[in-house]
């Protein structure tokens, strides 16, 4: 067990960022339009997600909202939204009096196709999904749920940047794709995220909500929506410049940490799923997962232990980065989504949250820790270091 490699670091500042970040400084700490550093990365990011129309904001969470107001998203639309998520994936929707619907999950993590089918009603306008963990949801039953009944796909890809299905990139066909930029992603500006979608109009709108004036000026040509180019709706949602200058380099070395990435990902399994009791969630056959972390699933029946404990001796023998998630869990817990009428005008009482549609969330949530997945040259000093200490664990608490 070597203490050398417990902690990985991400992302490497390096020369380049470095340099970007100086070089930005100099040349411009405020944009008012879509040029500069913003028309390099956002032509760069069109590039490398095969997506039309594309824009930088100032989190991910503020993706999601431009995405679900560019979609028209209003007060009496029911959204069908993951029960098992990270709670931004939905929360945004608080602000448009959207009413929520929760979907459970599949074996894996991912919303159930059938669940989302079984809640489509007369109102039904969106159905939003989460690549969790960077693993993509099963595409071709979503898509077509959603176009027998004339429904809008949403994503957040915050997870998944670089996924694939079909050998198609992840938020490139869908109606509307969200992606976090914020420090801990695979892509990161240190906060910041991305708007993409294939529709003009939905472009337009998010344009309007929170990039006014010159770069709306630039962009909103629908005849309806021109008017109010230079005042916007009223927000400001720009990316910083300087965060931009943070993320432009990574850009060029974004396939090789893939290709890195999915190579850490492999052996692991591989070594994982040599254990009794442990495996890697399951990965759709069409799929080609991001790796933003390794999702393990526990059997409680094999250990002596349970989740909790086995995790912690983990992190004592120096795996500190095996971790049992916090905040992205089953979201019928959150005061947010069973009382919004306490901060929202738009709601007028408290909403019934079926327990029945989280079943699945909260049975996942209770059998399933993950470990980072690493690139560059020490990753396989990282894949030894952690999967002997993996193994060290399940002698030790064996059954």
């Amino acid at each position: 067990m070597n203490s050398n490699y417990s902690k990985f670091s991400h992302p490497k500042i390096s020369d380049e960022i470095k340099s970007s970040v100086q070089s930005q400084l100099l040349e411009d700490i405020s944009i008012y339009d879509n040029g500069g550093i913003y028309e390099r990365l956002e032509g760069e990011f069109k590039k490398k997600f095969s997506v039309e129309n594309a824009i930088a904001v100032n989190s991910g969470t503020t993706a999601l909202f431009s995405m679900f107001y560019g979609a028209g998203i209003s007060k009496g639309d029911e959204v069908i939204v993951p029960g098992y998520t990270f709670f931004a994936t939905c929360a945004p929707l608080h602000q448009l009096g959207a009413e929520l619907k929760f979907a459970d999950c599949g074996d894996n993590g991912n919303v159930d196709p059938k669940a989302v089918e079984a809640l489509i009603t007369t109102k039904t306008k969106a159905v939003v999904i989460t690549h969790m963990w960077g693993i993509p949801c099963d595409m071709d039953e979503l898509m077509d749920i959603c176009i027998r009944h004339n429904l809008l796909l949403l994503e957040d890809s915050s997870h998944a940047h670089g996924a694939t299905w079909d050998g198609k990139m992840i938020g490139s066909f869908s109606d509307g794709s969200a992606w976090s930029f914020q420090g801990k992603k695979i892509l990161t500006s240190g906060e910041g995220g991305f708007f993409a979608t294939k529709h003009r109009r939905m472009y337009e709108r998010a344009v309007l909500v929170g990039h006014f004036n010159k770069r709306a000026k630039k962009e909103v040509h629908n005849e309806d929506l021109k008017d109010f180019a230079i005042t916007g709706t009223g927000l400001n949602l720009r990316m910083h410049p300087l965060g931009a200058a943070v993320v432009m380099p990574q850009m060029a070395h974004f396939d090789q940490m893939m290709k890195e990435k999915r190579e850490t990902a492999l052996l692991m399994k591989k070594g994982i799923e040599a254990i009794d009791g442990l495996k890697v969630v399951r990965i759709p056959e069409k799929a080609d997962p991001a790796w933003y972390v390794l999702p393990v699933m526990f059997d409680e029946n094999k250990f002596t232990v349970g989740l909790h404990k086995f995790v912690e001796k983990l992190n004592e023998l120096g795996a500190v980065e095996a971790d049992i998630p916090g905040s992205t869990c089953p979201l019928n817990g959150y005061f947010l989504f069973h009382s919004p009428h306490k901060i929202s005008q738009d709601y007028a009482e408290k909403v019934r949250v079926e327990k029945k549609n989280f079943e699945n969330g909260i049975k996942f949530h209770n059998s399933m820790f993950k470990l980072d997945v690493w690139y560059g040259e020490e990753r396989f000093n990282f894949i030894d270091n952690y999967l002997s200490i993996i193994n060290s664990v399940a002698e030790l608490y064996r059954k």
